[in-house]
């Protein structure tokens, strides 16, 4: 299949597991599966709240806009600044605080011992991305496969392709490796 382009005009916000706000999914595998590998979406935290349980999940969080959250996982309390990705286990009890007001933020949820990643990279070249992979427009705008990609716009990679995100200035992406 080599790239798929996921633009973020075509999201639906869905409520969260828990009730306490929407999501946006860019990309599930398998597709419509409750029980997934690996799910990629984009959050809006607009409060103060609890998070939603994964157990036999691991999770990386990255604030994509706002000054930044603050989560209690467990007893450990982390404070998260803008573009950090953050890892922690999806099965414990987490609680976000939002000292600075709402933000945005990327969410890679995959499951426990698989490999899945999350790295921010500010380009002002061609940036060549191996598959399985993924790619999340953060800041600027760029150029994959001959076609626009914008914020908050994602494209997935297949296994074995290898492609170039080519950047229109300086952009900032989000690159997720995958399982």
């Amino acid at each position: 299949m080599g790239v798929t382009m996921l633009p973020a005009a075509e999201r639906v916000a869905v409520a969260w597991r828990n009730g306490g706000g929407v999501t946006r999914e860019i990309a599930v595998s398998p597709a419509g599966a409750d029980d997934f590998q690996w799910r990629l979406s984009i959050a809006d935290v607009a409060a103060d709240g609890p998070f939603s349980a994964f157990a036999g999940y691991r999770r990386v969080i990255t604030v994509l806009t706002g000054a930044g959250m603050r989560l209690t996982v467990g007893d450990a309390v982390h404070d998260i600044g803008p573009l950090e990705p953050f890892e922690f286990d999806g099965g414990a009890r987490t609680t976000c605080t939002l000292p600075g007001g709402p933000i945005t933020d990327l969410n890679l949820i995959v499951r426990a011992g698989a490999r899945g990643a999350v790295r921010i990279v500010e380009t002002s070249g061609p940036l060549t991305v191996t598959g399985p992979a993924a790619i999340v427009m953060v800041r600027g705008a760029a150029t994959l496969e001959g076609r626009g990609v914008g914020v908050p716009d994602a494209a997935l990679v297949d296994h074995a392709t290898i492609t170039a995100l080519r950047p229109v200035g300086t952009a900032t992406v989000a690159l997720i490796d995958l399982p």
